[in-house]
């Protein structure tokens, strides 16, 4: 009978020690240091590794993510796929790709194209030798070919001054709509995107592309885009929302489920409504906000067309996922295939670029993004 006593008494002291000792604290990640940082970037002649390394680091602070093995992988599988570590990279044949936009460019004027086309770069600056049309041709990253835009656009507005200054008023950014350089830097992070970011609303459009120039300015506003967008399981699909625009992939897998309970053939390219090349919203319907209007018709009468075009309209946040279209779509997929929807699928999209030599995707991209990142994180592991 003691012996049960002292088992008691003993439970009852063990059972009271473990109510007194606090809960251990959630282990914190391991992050690396630049040094640890530098070990991981591969390239023998990257001018500078260390430097690099510093810019990642302060660039996931300023993200707000910790700087482990899986997200410093992930900044540098951009980099070495976006630029090789260039803060400014030389395009190939980038005079000529210029001369080939402004033919294009000119030749919508029809008759007036020529004389229209010798009024603006047969020009010659205060300073120079050579005509406008004979330095753009000369042009090898994207800062000078962005510089000298911005030069021909200044020097052709201290003579007209009359003009500049009415366009200013009624047009303030079509300069900055018509630059030709619509990504710059090392991680190759849209401007407009950039611009609109609360932190450089205030700032001067030619001081923030000034700054995406710089190696430290590429490497804080591509880390923040590229953390930007969803949690997603497998880093793949944040790689193709780098590409293919913020919440493409979980964007494309809610198409998909479309798909499969309309009968709609969709195309999984991430955009729910239609976009023009300014970014915003335009007119008409897409084919998937018509599968949406079908599906809630279909299988969600409780979804008036107002709330399906509203919660549409979210499409581009992390909102859209908690909107009641979206998980109407999603529960009513699990009903019928008796399985969870995919998370995210990566979008079929088409990469547009006069600089490409060959068609590329966002599938081609975020495939070898990712092949840099798992091998990254070997790297890390040995």
């Amino acid at each position: 009978m003691r012996r049960w006593k002292l088992l008691v008494i003993m439970g009852t002291l063990s059972w009271a020690c473990q109510k007194a000792t606090p809960p251990r604290a959630a282990a914190r990640p391991h992050t690396l240091q630049p040094a640890a940082i530098a070990r991981l970037i591969v390239d023998d002649d990257i001018v500078d590794r260390e430097g690099w390394a510093a810019d990642v680091a302060v660039a996931l602070r300023q993200a707000d993510q910790p700087a482990t093995l899986d997200a410093v992988c992930q900044v540098l599988a951009i980099l070495e796929q976006e630029s090789g570590y260039q803060a400014d990279p030389v395009v190939p044949g980038l005079g000529r790709v210029v001369h080939a936009e402004l033919d294009s460019v000119f030749g919508k004027l029809g008759p007036a194209a020529a004389p229209v086309r010798s009024a603006l770069l047969d020009a010659v600056a205060p300073g120079q030798d050579q005509s406008f049309e004979a330095r753009l041709s000369k042009v090898r990253t994207e800062a000078e070919a962005d510089r000298l835009y911005r030069e021909i656009v200044a020097f052709h507005q201290a003579r007209v001054p009359g003009i500049t200054r009415l366009m200013s008023v009624l047009a303030p950014d079509l300069i900055e709509r018509h630059n030709p350089i619509t990504t710059a830097g090392s991680m190759q992070v849209s401007v407009r995107w950039v611009s609109e970011r609360p932190e450089h609303s205030d700032q001067d459009i030619d001081e923030l592309r000034e700054w995406l120039y710089t190696r430290q300015g590429g490497v804080v506003a591509g880390t923040a885009r590229l953390f930007e967008t969803a949690d997603y399981a497998e880093p793949i699909h944040r790689f193709a929302d780098y590409n293919a625009g913020a919440y493409a992939s979980r964007n494309a897998g809610f198409q998909a489920r479309l798909s499969t309970l309309t009968g709609e053939e969709l195309v999984r390219d991430g955009d729910l409504l239609r976009y023009g090349d300014n970014g915003r919203v335009r007119r008409g319907d897409s084919n998937s906000l018509r599968a949406m209007l079908a599906f809630a018709a279909q299988y969600a009468p409780q979804l008036s067309e107002a709330q399906v075009r509203g919660d549409a309209m979210l499409e581009k946040t992390a909102a859209f996922a908690q909107t009641p279209t979206y998980e109407a779509v999603s529960e009513a997929f699990r009903q019928k295939m008796g399985r969870d929807p995919a998370e995210a699928i990566i979008p079929k999209v088409e990469l547009q670029s006069p600089k490409f030599s060959r068609p590329l995707t966002t599938e081609w991209f975020a495939q070898n993004v990712d092949r840099r990142y798992q091998a990254c994180r070997v790297r890390g592991r040995r």
